[in-house]
């Protein structure tokens, strides 16, 4: 190529690129900003709808409430730079939602209206649990809770109606607030500049990482019932009433200890398979991870009324408490976690055999059982299996702790010179 025309060259790719930054640029940063006073302003507009519509909405996106420099008192603040704004609605499940009256209402200032219902787990009776406000600029996202407990409330996922997600109207955050249920306990609202909060805003941003609720399966409960039959025995019953009683009174003292906990083997079980106790478990069952273990929690169960029946292991190996309130035992398993699966340890207390039970690796969500709300492992199907095989729905009347489940492993022995240390029998 001659030296002209190389010259020419960058003269034209100069050309382009000056025109770049005279003409193409203002103008998009223009739309840009343009695009953000239309954002900023249709906000304005129906946050000044829901209140004359007397529609209370509460602010719950995370990132909102968790930035310490945003300025509260200037809602265009709120959704300057965003796409999508998260709100949050109490409501009752059986009254229909206001919000479905007032589509035109929205449409006339520019928001689509979409939304998605659930059916609700207490009543079974269907409700809106998420509506879109979509603009082009701008999706406002309420989330309705509903009150589930005395002391809870929670959240449905988004579950469309249509058969495809309204991509083509609506931003989209699935952060937060959307693929799954959740549960929380219940809060107040408090005023921050212009808006309603959750109070106290601290504890409810801790509870979202780790809110996700899931349901006992209330279909098979039925059909289990239909098949076993529920002749409950007056002793039956009572063991039931003092088993709920022992996971409430457990639940209190590791929550003030803030212990996590999660129903565990038969406790567990019971959950799953019939959202109930097994009227003939005859025991409480619990899990706690070890990195969660506490110095203080014999004394405190002590206190509380408990009293110690045994310790087996040590901390650093297949740790391991046993309570009695009167009649009711209660199982203290602790977890350990290795790269690939955890494991919880068993000890016989007259040769010193130690056992270990393989899980696979899990985490832990929230549920309702009988009225507690309470951890479980998720997913929890691969739980119950592990500890009671694939015939978990099978109800099994003789079980040999040590012998029975199809994941307990033989772990060796202890050292006689450790068994005053490991094998504590009061």
């Amino acid at each position: 190529m001659k030296k002209s025309e190389v010259i020419k060259a960058i003269i034209i790719i100069a050309f382009i690129y000056i025109g770049l930054q005279v003409f193409v640029a203002p103008a998009y940063l223009d739309r840009e900003e343009r695009n953000l006073k239309i954002s900023a302003g249709q906000f304005e507009r129906l946050l000044k709808l829901l209140s004359a519509l007397q529609l209370q909405v509460f602010v719950i996106d995370p990132e909102l409430l968790s930035d310490t420099q945003l300025s509260w008192e200037d809602p265009s603040h709120l959704v300057s730079g965003r796409k999508s704004i998260t709100f949050g609605h109490l409501h009752e499940i059986h009254t229909k939602h206001q919000m479905e009256r007032y589509r035109l209402h929205f449409e006339t200032i520019g928001y689509r209206y979409v939304s998605t219902a659930s059916f609700s787990p207490v009543t079974g009776l269907s409700s809106p649990s998420h509506h879109f406000l979509c603009s082009q600029a701008l999706t406002v996202h309420v989330v309705v809770w509903f009150n589930r407990t005395r002391d809870t409330v929670w959240t449905d996922q988004v579950n469309w109606l249509y058969p495809s997600q309204p991509e083509d109207s609506c931003h989209l955050d699935g952060k937060y607030f959307y693929n799954y249920s959740r549960l929380f306990d219940s809060f107040n609202l408090t005023k921050r500049g212009a808006f309603l909060v959750p109070s106290p805003t601290e504890k409810f941003l801790q509870e979202v990482p780790d809110s996700q609720l899931v349901e006992c399966n209330r279909t098979r409960a039925r059909q289990y019932m239909d098949k076993y039959g529920q002749n409950y025995t007056e002793e039956d019953k009572v063991f039931m009433r003092k088993a709920r009683q022992t996971v409430s009174r457990a639940k209190q003292y590791l929550d003030e200890m803030g212990i996590p906990f999660w129903l565990s083997s038969g406790t567990c079980l019971g959950w799953f398979r019939q959202c109930d106790i097994i009227p003939y478990s005859k025991d409480v069952d619990l899990g706690i991870f070890i990195k969660h273990f506490n110095a203080d929690l014999i004394h405190a169960f002590e206190q509380g009324g408990f009293f110690l029946k045994h310790i087996f292991g040590k901390v650093s190996d297949s740790y391991e408490l046993s309570f009695q309130s009167g009649d009711i035992k209660l199982d203290l398993f602790f977890f350990y976690e290795a790269a690939d699966h955890a494991w919880n340890g068993g000890t016989h207390h007259e040769t010193g055999q130690k056992y270990k039970y393989i899980f696979p690796k899990f985490s832990l969500c929230w549920t309702i059982f009988l009225d507690l709300k309470v951890r479980v492992p998720c997913p929890s199907q691969p739980y119950i299996e592990a500890n009671y095989g694939k015939n978990w729905l099978e109800p099994v009347h003789v079980w040999e702790w040590n012998r029975s489940p199809p994941n307990v492993r033989d772990n060796g022995l202890w050292p006689q010179e450790e068994w005053k240390e490991v094998i504590q029998v009061f």
